[in-house]
């Protein structure tokens, strides 16, 4: 077929169960457009035939941005036909099956298009009965959608009923995408479309279905009797509003979803309205989560006490290290005076400097000084020294000694630190002479500095450890209180029937238990009836469960 009353056909671009879509072209105003043609094998079938202009009828009567327009009905021959938008892009079934994860945001702004486009329709009375994936065009220019295919809808006051056909494939809407009531094959209203929205927005979020089975009965069944997963388990980064809006969406009941697209609607609009303020606290320095500022307050009290800590540690510890070096290098210096003693009564200096240059090729010490009692050098690690009147070093400093025999004094030598250790030489308890030992401090401050080091990395490490669990800490305790918040919020838009539902062993379950009863208190006062029915069958899909 190459033409269609005054339209040309030039390729197929989709087929359902009842028609079959084509890319056609519309010379008196040319303009490509879609026609829908109803398979041949139904064209001569008075309920189909009535079904698909039905169609036509319906969505005719419907000018609104996200919906799709349909321009002309007609027959050519046996075959009705509809003209209608060609829209450029795919239906969110092709979005879904390519794997392409949405943003929470633009599911959002696709639920807002939907919910108001459904709204418009409701309004001329007319109702989908068959909101799925695959009837919801992705424009391929930016993020608007157009809802197609209004092929089952419901037209208010109109005479005409169609009986259901029990051929196999004949559906009356998806299986997954249906309301609880249309599976019960009760009468639909609106609140049947915006259950199909629950849906679908549930399977842009989460990826899964929220009723699925091996069976059409057993879908059935799912949807009429059975909770679907909450999303947060399925995707715990879902914003809890969102999460509170498709919950309430799905309710098996009528009465507890939105009564109309445009509540939805602005419902969507509120979750919208959070992304972007929540967005825009991430650009700002104000607004530090809880946890965050608690995190930072544990942190720097932990880093404040460690620091002082350590400080006073390593004070203490190099303190300790010091008066250790000075027992030592007093010793020592002691030792070398006793054994100077008699070479210096004798005056045998040559004994003293074997003595000296003896003493320091054993050990590493800056210099080994023995004088007589006029103050001359008699043994020294410097030859020059010999024979002159020693001289102490210009910048010496005392520093206190453990031993009153042992003069202790700090100096610079060649840019190095150095302990100078002064002890008489005796002879019958008579000085005759003075023996200078220096000992390098440079050891005692690596072992220092390494006590610092390892100090340090043990602040460090107990700040991140305090920063990291109270953040932790702080995120378990901010989750219950977005419950509550979120379930506060429902009670002040007058939602009554809203109770968290979540049993937990501590203080938070109490307020949780608090808050429902005082949430079934309001309900009994302000709507008796549904306080009763509530009572008799509570409600499981209520608040989201949140871990911790």
């Amino acid at each position: 077929m190459e033409r269609l009353g005054r339209y040309q056909i030039r390729e197929i671009i989709g087929e359902g169960a009842m028609a079959r879509v084509y890319k056609g072209y519309d010379p008196e105003i040319d303009r490509e457009i879609a026609i829908k043609l109803l398979k041949s094998q139904l064209a001569d079938d008075d309920q189909y035939r009535a079904r698909f202009l039905r169609e036509a009828k319906g969505a005719g009567t419907l000018s609104h941005p996200n919906i799709v327009t349909i321009f002309d009905v007609g027959v050519d021959g046996k075959h009705p036909y509809i003209a209608m938008e060609l829209v450029d892009g795919m239906t969110l079934t092709d979005l879904i099956r390519s794997d392409q994860r949405m943003s929470t945001r633009d599911v959002v702004e696709i639920g807002i298009q939907l919910t108001r486009a459904l709204d418009y329709a409701h309004k001329k009375g007319i109702i989908h009965r068959d909101i799925k994936p695959g009837n919801i065009m992705l424009v391929s220019t930016g993020n608007q959608v157009k809802v197609t295919d209004f092929g089952i809808c419901r037209i208010d006051g109109s005479d005409q009923e169609l009986t259901q056909h029990t051929q196999l494939g004949d559906v009356l809407g998806t299986p997954n995408y249906m309301s609880p009531e249309q599976v019960l094959g009760q009468k639909v209203d609106s609140r049947s479309d915006l259950f199909s929205v629950g849906v679908v927005l549930y399977k842009l979020v989460t990826g899964q279905l929220p009723f699925e089975g091996d069976s059409i009965i057993s879908v059935a069944m799912k949807i009429t009797q059975t909770d679907p997963p909450t999303v947060d388990k399925l995707r715990p980064d879902v914003p809890l509003s969102l999460r509170r809006v498709i919950e309430r969406a799905l309710k098996k009941q009528p009465d507890k979803r939105y009564q109309t697209g445009e509540e939805f609607a602005q419902a969507l609009i509120g979750v919208a309205r959070e992304l972007k303020d929540e967005e825009e606290k991430k650009g700002q320095s104000k607004g530090i989560s809880l946890s965050v500022r608690w995190a930072a307050i544990m942190a720097a009290i932990v880093a404040v006490t460690m620091t002082l800590t350590a400080g006073i540690l390593y004070q203490r510890q190099y303190a300790a290290m010091l008066d250790q070096v000075k027992g030592y290098g007093g010793s020592l210096a002691k030792f070398m005076a006793t054994q100077s003693a008699v070479p210096l009564l004798a005056e045998d200096f040559a004994a003293i400097d074997v003595f000296v240059q003896d003493t320091l090729g054993r050990q590493d010490f800056p210099y080994l000084i023995v004088n007589d009692d006029t103050g001359v050098v008699r043994g020294s690690n410097d030859p020059k020294q010999v024979g002159q009147k020693y001289l102490p070093p210009p910048s010496a400093a005392p520093v206190g000694s453990p031993d009153a025999e042992v003069t202790v004094r700090t100096h610079d030598l060649d840019g190095s630190k150095v302990l100078d250790f002064e002890v008489p030489v005796l002879f019958q308890k008579k000085p005759i002479g003075a023996v200078h030992l220096g000992i390098y401090e440079a050891p005692l401050a690596r072992v220092a500095n390494l006590v610092f080091v390892l100090l340090a990395i043990l602040t460090l490490v107990t700040v991140a450890a305090v920063a990291a669990g109270t953040y932790l800490l702080a995120r378990r305790i901010a989750a219950p209180i977005r419950v509550l918040k979120s379930s506060l919020d429902e009670i002040a838009h007058g939602r009554y029937d809203v109770r968290i539902g979540e049993t937990r062993k501590d203080e938070f379950g109490e307020l949780y238990a608090a808050f429902d009863k005082t949430a079934a208190a309001l309900e009994a006062r302000h709507d008796p009836e549904t306080a009763t029915a509530h009572a008799a069958a509570p409600d499981t899909a209520t608040a989201p469960a949140v871990p911790g």
